[in-house]
């Protein structure tokens, strides 16, 4: 199983647009995912935090595992934005 998996990975064009989606795309589920927990009114930006612990796994994983940096540079620009909107927009 795992040489298959590598090799739906291999077949992925290394791009900085491919891991820009990536990234918003793990962000977008986890959080809709984490969004169903109720959360009290102290922990508003839990849910949006949470949501970025499998991009930061991801981003890893494409830069050592993979060798796919332009993708993991755009995972991380996702990561990084997305971090800083919900430190700022997020009371």
């Amino acid at each position: 199983m795992n040489t298959s998996l590598n090799s739906i990975i291999m077949r992925i064009k290394d791009s900085y647009w491919i891991g820009l989606l990536i990234g918003a795309a793990v962000f977008a589920l986890c959080f809709l995912l984490l969004s169903l927990i109720s959360w009290g009114e102290a922990y508003q930006r839990a849910p949006y935090l949470l949501a970025f612990i499998p991009g930061i796994v991801l981003f890893r994983m494409s830069m050592v595992k993979w060798d796919m940096e332009r993708c993991g540079k755009g995972i991380l620009i996702v990561n990084c934005i997305g971090m800083l909107l919900v430190f700022f927009l997020i009371k």
